[in-house]
């Protein structure tokens, strides 16, 4: 990996550090980001590259913090809280970057008025490799060549006119990962009943996925005019197909779970504004 972030300039705080802000702190470190210039507030967090968290905001602003990149990486129903520490200092220059599920750029804005620009990024796990994809819609004065230079390790960034959609992209990309690992191994679970050993039937499952999606991605092709290329009339493929296709069964199957994850991220902001 190149030193992407060796030359980023300011101060960063992390004001929590579970797994999705973890995965990207250890992407940035892993990119040349200076652990000096990181603080984290966590009081449930370990020790991360060498940074020792804060338990509290106080504690933080006691032990002489500043900040000129802010990321709430907390549970979205803690940002009131949060908000009351930290808004006497999201001033002038400080970027408050968000990746809380369904808190929108409005409900930043109603608890961080003075911040130079505030960022909503919704990455995704794949991103601790480096092959993720984030979201980012951004309102006020953003220095966007310099949040692009920070989520650029992180793989792939598409820049949103608004983030009017990102409650659906918050389940689409952010929790999709999650969706097609439970498809791998639901998968892998049914090549198990018929015969495969649990250990042949993962492997296999996994490498049929994985070199799906990297033709899909390397070919430029559209999904059907692949699925044409390995599905033959009357064929063994043509015959799984046709009970995946039963019905439109499968896209309704998987409306209604993004569904789900999209209505439940919009719960959570009800409850981040108090009005749940």
């Amino acid at each position: 990996m190149t030193k992407a972030l060796r030359n980023f300039s300011g101060r960063l705080l992390l004001v929590g550090c579970g797994n999705m802000a973890g995965a990207m702190l250890d992407r940035w470190l892993a990119a040349g980001l200076d652990a000096a210039q990181v603080s984290i507030v966590d009081p449930h967090a370990e020790p991360r590259g060498g940074i020792v968290p804060h338990p509290s905001i106080d504690a933080w602003l006691a032990a002489g913090g500043g900040a000129d990149w802010i990321m709430l990486g907390m549970k979205p129903q803690q940002l009131g809280e949060a908000a009351e520490g930290l808004a006497p200092i999201v001033t002038g220059d400080v970027h408050l970057l968000s990746i809380l599920a369904g808190v929108s750029l409005s409900d930043l804005a109603a608890r961080f008025p003075d911040a130079k620009a505030l960022v909503r990024i919704l990455p995704n796990l794949p991103a601790r490799i480096g092959a993720g994809v984030t979201a980012v819609a951004a309102q006020g004065d953003a220095d966007a060549k310099a949040i692009e230079t920070l989520l650029r390790p992180l793989g792939r960034t598409v820049t949103m006119a608004d983030d009017s959609t990102m409650d659906l992209v918050t389940a689409f990309t952010g929790s999709g990962p999650a969706f097609v690992l439970r498809l791998i191994e639901s998968y892998a679970a049914a090549g198990e009943r018929l015969g495969l050993s649990t250990d042949d039937a993962l492997a296999l499952a996994t490498a049929t996925f994985g070199g799906a999606t990297a033709l899909l991605t390397d070919s430029g092709e559209k999904p059907g005019a692949l699925i044409a290329q390995v599905a033959s009339k009357g064929g063994t493929t043509q015959a799984g197909l046709d009970v995946l296709d039963s019905d439109g069964q499968i896209a309704a199957l998987l409306t209604n779970v993004l569904r789900a994850a999209r209505d439940r991220g919009r719960e959570l902001a009800d409850i981040a504004r108090g009005d749940g």
